[in-house]
C-alpha cells in the first residue's frame, strides 16, 4: 500500500468511533430535513447513466413534499445542478438533464464544500447527506484534513448521511470515505457491484429519510 493511502486509511479509521456530544445540536428533531443529493458524474459512471437516472428519479418519487433538496455533482470538480428547493418538478427536471461530466471524482472536496454552502447556513433545517458514486481514485491529492474537520463538525451538528457505492470486489479510498461518514452518523451504506437495482435501493434511502421526518 502506497504511504500517502496508508496516512488516510488511517485517519479514516480513527473517525470511526467519533460520537455526537450532548447538547451541541443546532438544529431539534422537530426541524424539517435538508438533503445534499451528490452525485458521481464521473467518466467511471457515464456507462451507467440510465441506471443512475433511474434511482435519482425513484429517490425524488419517494422522497417527502417537505424535503428541500439541492443536487451537486462530483465529475471533475463541484457542480452545483439543483439548489436547494422543495419543488419536485424542478428535482425531477434537473435528474432528466443529468449527465457525465467526465474527469476523476471530486468527493471529498464535494462534500466538505457542499457542507459549507448548503448545509451549514441552513441552521432550521437538519442536515443529511445522500451519496451515490462509483469508487475509482480521487480527483488530486485528497484534501484529508479538510475531510476530517469536515466530518467531526458534521457529527456534532448531529448530521446524517446515507450512500451508495457502485464497485468491483476490490475497496478503494472512496469506499472507505463513504463508508465513514455513514457509519460516523448512522446511516445507510450499500455497496452494489453493478446498477441494475439502483432505482429498489434509491428507494430505500428514500424511505429512511421520510422515517426520520
Amino acid at each position: 500500500m502506497p504511504r500517502v493511502r496508508r496516512m488516510i486509511v488511517t485517519a479514516l479509521a480513527a473517525l470511526v468511533l467519533l460520537v455526537s456530544p450532548v447538547g451541541t445540536s443546532i438544529t431539534r428533531a422537530s426541524d424539517p430535513l435538508r438533503v445534499v443529493l451528490i452525485v458521481d458524474s464521473s467518466t467511471n459512471m457515464s456507462t451507467m447513466l440510465n441506471e443512475f437516472r433511474a434511482g435519482l428519479h425513484s429517490f425524488i418519487d419517494n422522497l417527502p413534499d417537505d424535503v428541500e433538496l439541492a443536487l451537486i455533482s462530483t465529475g471533475g470538480q463541484i457542480r452545483i445542478r439543483l439548489a436547494p428547493t422543495s419543488d419536485k418538478e424542478k428535482m425531477q427536471q434537473a435528474i432528466s438533464r443529468f449527465a457525465s461530466d467526465g474527469g476523476a471524482n471530486s468527493l471529498i472536496d464535494t462534500l466538505v464544500e457542499s457542507d459549507r454552502r448548503f448545509l451549514k447556513p441552513a441552521a432550521d433545517r437538519r442536515p443529511l447527506f445522500v451519496l451515490l458514486t462509483t469508487d475509482q481514485p480521487l480527483l488530486g491529492e485528497p484534501t484529508l484534513y479538510a475531510y476530517n474537520a469536515f466530518v467531526k463538525d458534521f457529527v456534532r451538528r448531529r448530521g446524517r448521511a446515507h450512500g451508495i457505492v457502485i464497485r468491483g470486489t476490490n475497496s478503494g479510498l472512496i469506499s472507505q470515505v463513504v463508508e465513514n461518514i455513514t457509519g460516523n452518523t448512522d446511516g445507510i451504506f450499500h455497496v452494489l457491484v453493478v446498477g441494475n437495482s439502483l432505482a429498489e435501493h434509491m428507494k430505500q434511502v428514500a424511505e429512511e429519510v421520510a422515517a426520520q421526518q
